[in-house]
């Protein structure tokens, strides 16, 4: 159960949507968490902030749904690697996979917190102004994340065994 260990450890450790590091590990499961972090992040940051501004939730919803739109053939993959990497943590038997992937959500979970903190750390003004970024920042080049994070996804497409 290495990789477990390294794939979450690794989405615990995302500093953020906005800036977590572009270095690939070579681990599969490490560099797959970076890209899954990337992919879980924008959905974070949405509803984070709409959450906290309602008043945004609409554009925040439509922009998410663009984005997604716009990557779906590259979100698709790395869900059927994390899929993959999940299967194989469980070598075949249904309690650990279903356990593999609780524990996976619980990391995440504390990823959305970790965010959440983040981003209030600056005051309410700075993080209205953050949130009030996050159509614009769905729609930037750095969400195309197969290529901002194009290390990872050569170790990804590498193979699970790599």
């Amino acid at each position: 159960m290495k990789n477990l260990a390294t794939f979450l450890l690794t989405v615990a450790l995302c500093n953020s949507a906005f800036a977590q590091s572009t270095n690939s590990s070579g681990d599969y499961a490490m560099d797959l968490g970076q890209v899954q972090g990337g992919t879980r992040g924008a959905k974070f940051l949405g509803e984070i902030c709409s959450d906290a501004f309602p008043e945004q939730a609409l554009a925040n919803a439509t922009a998410y749904k663009q984005w997604r739109e716009k990557y779906l053939p590259f979100l698709q993959e790395v869900d059927r690697h994390f899929s993959a990497l999940a299967y194989r943590e469980a070598n075949g038997d249904p309690q650990k996979h279903v356990q593999f992937l609780a524990d996976s959500e619980k990391s995440f979970d504390g990823y959305r917190d970790a965010l959440r903190s983040q981003l209030m750390a600056d005051g309410e003004k700075a993080f209205k102004s953050q949130c009030e970024l996050f159509p614009t920042y769905l729609d930037s080049e750095r969400m195309n994340l197969e290529k901002y994070y194009a290390e990872q996804v050569a170790t990804m497409r590498a193979g699970l065994g790599k």
